[in-house]
């Protein structure tokens, strides 16, 4: 058992003080954790954007509609540590469309150095996050080049030797061009890699010709949630697949959200943003967020209560944030995370500051 493991496993009560000194994390992935308006930009002054640097220096590669520093959902996840009393310092390694081989490779076009950026510090968490059609072959995706990926991606951060290798060696029709891959000098054994699984995409689900058309959301909900699992298992030092997807499909299921953007309705949230119905609205991003909290922490999503910064920051609104809280609660049970409550967020006025519970309120 990790080092990290054992910290969960003890309690909350037994955690308090480990959790006093900082914890690292961070977040690998694309546009699925940077979001959208307004999340795009949350809190950004309490997150590391590691590619804040590539984007002033290569312009060229980034798109001017959506500047940066990002928040998104790594700023969000830091708005509820923060109330919690948690110490985290949140960083994000992010681009647009970037799959877990084009972070591995370094493969972008305009020469960010991703792969540098999960070398840069001995971290304590890192969260992986897929193309949102990598992992699904229905969509367009190679599921074995998805699971290589993660292989790799998931022994560069635990013991980080360098290497030496061709694709066609690890999955079928794998490119033979050799690639060099240096070693990584802050490699962590006890790290604790999570997997973020993605939601179904409304747009490859209503349009007449699209993947899913016909099948709903949950068909490529189910599709996603064995490829994420799959990886996680085969893998076995995978610390946890974070059910984000599920929690969307549970989120539809139970009218809290409606199911097709394209024909919204009176009642419920859009988990998906108005412009292009695959990325997160500030819903989508806010239960993205509780999700990966609660599969990092173990701590009760629902124990924020109604009145919480970060869903009012975002133009939640209170029963909306309440809900969304269950939802991602009641999935991280169903995917067998034992959650800890923490009643005395539940009880916290909503406060410039962030409130912070006390060890007794634990």
């Amino acid at each position: 058992m990790t080092k990290w493991m054992a910290l969960l496993v003890a309690g909350m009560a037994a955690a308090s003080a480990a959790w006093a000194q900082p914890q690292q994390i961070l977040f690998v992935g694309n546009s699925f954790t940077y979001t959208r308006p307004p999340a795009l930009q949350y809190n950004t002054a309490q997150v590391d954007d590691m590619n804040y640097a590539n984007f002033l220096a290569k312009p060229e590669g980034s798109d001017p509609a959506l500047p940066q520093p990002w928040g998104g959902v790594p700023g969000i996840f830091k708005a509820l540590a923060d109330h919690a009393g948690l110490v985290w310092q949140v960083s994000h390694s992010l681009r647009g469309g970037a799959t877990l081989r084009g972070h591995y490779l370094n493969t972008n076009p305009a020469g960010w150095d991703m792969r540098a950026n999960i070398a840069a510090r001995r971290w304590d968490v890192v969260v992986l996050q897929g193309n949102s059609t990598e992992a699904v072959e229905r969509a367009g995706g190679d599921p074995p080049q998805f699971k290589a990926y993660v292989n790799k991606l998931e022994r560069w951060v635990h013991v980080g030797a360098a290497e030496t290798y061709q694709e066609s060696q690890l999955y079928p029709g794998g490119s033979r061009t050799v690639r060099t891959i240096p070693a990584n000098p802050n490699a962590n054994p006890d790290a604790a890699v999570y997997l973020y699984q993605t939601w179904a995409r409304p747009d490859l689900t209503y349009p007449e010709g699209s993947p899913y058309a016909g099948l709903g959301l949950r068909a490529m909900t189910e599709e996603l949630r064995q490829a994420y699992g799959e990886a996680a298992v085969a893998n076995g030092q995978i610390a946890g697949v974070a059910p984000v997807g599920e929690a969307f499909q549970r989120a539809v299921d139970s009218g809290v959200a409606f199911a097709n953007p394209y024909q919204p309705e009176r009642h419920g949230v859009d988990l998906w943003w108005h412009e292009d119905q695959f990325h997160p609205s500030q819903h989508g991003a806010y239960l993205s967020a509780l999700v990966l909290f609660g599969s990092v922490t173990r701590v009760d999503p629902s124990s924020f209560g109604a009145v919480e910064r970060a869903a009012a920051d975002l133009g939640i609104a209170p029963l909306h944030a309440l809900q969304l809280q269950g939802i991602a609660a009641d999935q991280l049970r169903a995917s067998g995370y034992a959650l800890v409550p923490m009643q005395c967020l539940h009880a916290a006025p909503l406060a410039p500051v962030p409130s912070v519970c006390s060890a007794a309120g634990r």
